[in-house]
């Protein structure tokens, strides 16, 4: 007796290294043919029924797979779509494309995130006939701790650093534009400093905040720290809260979300990173997130610049040698060195105030040129034992002024030894200009 109930379950393992298509869909089918040992459609089911059973013809199975497509690859996954990344985390990634033989197929375009990441197949479904393959991303906090250089961020109008995720897929890669550690870098002036002091809750994107606490924070309660390191030892970074202990009060160390750091002119850490800034240095933050103690994620590294004018002024103004009788009768004499005679001034893009330069000279010195009737003359300006304003500066950038350096000699009536050096030391300070305020 035949049976007409046929069940079969089958497991097959498909190589598609060589398809060249953009989509395919795999076909699996009875191809017998053979009358009554031909189990694709039966007679029983009213096909070609011709009333011969050794005639009757049959029709093969034909299932089909879901779609499987490398063409207009898509990210599934909501949340990536909001393009916010941090380190320490575990994400899916779900594609309309099959499973590919190498499961970390998703690379960061940072070699340094990439190093700290890994992607591993996690499963398939099928939605509206096309096959859904995920991938789980992990990232390892502990292979980022501790890292500047290659991660610092100096764009003082973006959060976070840019990256780009991709996942190489034959035809068409998937790439995530993707934003890793929520902080934009922080240029400030000094004199902006002194006049109020600075919110890192402006620099640290709140969206970014609002992820790590809604990820993290559930039932726990997470902690921040505070870290800096300079240019002279890059990725020595050392907290904020140890190194500089009057800092305490700006919240150098607290609960994320809820306390933040501020820079203020009379904290000794923001009065370190201007002297740092002076010498030419570059310093860099980053904060650090516990959940309960345990380090579990970073915000990426940033630059802080602390933007101070800056004035440079010549070694030495040579008069050389002048003849003792021109200082007998007196006289006007340029400097030798006038082509160098100047000032060099930075001022910040930032800054918003006019800078006044002023400059003075020992007048009782021996061998001041005052003693024997001379007068020193630079920018049209006699300098005395009086500072006196001797530039004004209202421009942004560089600076440079000719001093147009001069003595003179107003006649000399005692002896004057041979060979003698007259000298003056001129005292230069660069400040801002104090505004006038208009009266009633």
């Amino acid at each position: 007796m035949w049976s007409t109930a046929k069940t079969a379950v089958w497991t097959v393992d498909l190589s598609l290294g060589n398809v060249k298509a953009d989509k395919i869909q795999i076909c699996i089918f009875d191809d017998d043919g053979k009358g009554i040992f031909g189990y694709g459609f039966w007679e029983a089911n009213g096909v070609d029924k011709d009333g011969n059973r050794n005639t009757d013809k049959t029709y093969p199975y034909v299932m089909c797979s879901p779609i499987i497509g490398w063409n207009d690859v898509t990210n599934h996954n909501q949340s990536l779509k909001d393009g916010i990344f941090y380190v320490g985390r575990n994400t899916t990634l779900t594609m309309n494309a099959p499973k590919l033989q190498d499961s970390n197929v998703g690379k960061f375009d940072n070699s340094i995130l990439n190093n700290a990441g890994e992607s591993h197949f996690f499963g398939q479904n099928v939605v509206n006939n096309e096959i859904r393959t995920t991938y789980e991303i992990t990232t390892d906090v502990t292979k980022l701790d501790g890292i500047v250089d290659g991660l610092a961020s100096s764009d003082t109008n973006k959060y976070g650093l840019d990256t780009v995720l991709t996942y190489e897929i034959p035809s068409d890669n998937l790439k995530i534009p993707l934003s890793y550690g929520g902080l934009k870098a922080i240029s400030l002036s000094a004199e902006a400093l002194d006049n109020a002091s600075i919110n890192t809750k402006d620099y640290l994107e709140s969206s970014f905040v609002d992820k790590v606490t809604g990820d993290l924070g559930t039932g726990h309660t997470l902690t921040y720290s505070w870290f800096y390191s300079t240019s002279d030892n890059i990725n020595d970074l050392k907290k904020v809260s140890t190194e500089f202990t009057n800092n305490k009060d700006r919240k150098a160390d607290g609960t994320l979300g809820t306390d933040w750091m501020t820079l203020s002119a009379k904290d000794d850490f923001t009065q370190y990173l201007e002297k740092q800034a002076l010498a030419g240095k570059k310093i860099y933050l980053m904060m650090k997130v516990y959940v309960d103690g345990q380090l579990s994620t970073l915000t990426n590294p940033i630059l802080v610049q602390i933007q101070t004018p800056t004035l440079k002024v010549p070694d030495k103004i040579d008069f050389g040698t002048i003849p003792a009788k021109d200082i007998y009768n007196g006289g006007s004499f340029e400097s030798l060195t006038k082509d160098s005679d100047k000032l060099s001034l930075s001022i910040p893009d930032t800054s918003k105030s006019t800078w006044k330069v002023t400059s003075s000279i020992k007048e009782n010195d021996d061998n001041s040129i005052t003693k024997i009737n001379g007068q020193l003359n630079i920018l049209g300006k006699n300098l005395s034992a009086t500072p006196i304003e001797v530039a004004s500066i209202s421009k942004h950038g560089l600076v440079d002024l000719p001093l147009n350096a001069k003595v003179s000699f107003r006649g000399y009536h005692n002896p004057l030894t041979p060979r003698t050096n007259f000298t003056e030391d001129i005292n230069w300070n660069l400040s801002p200009e104090t505004p006038i305020m208009a009266s009633n």
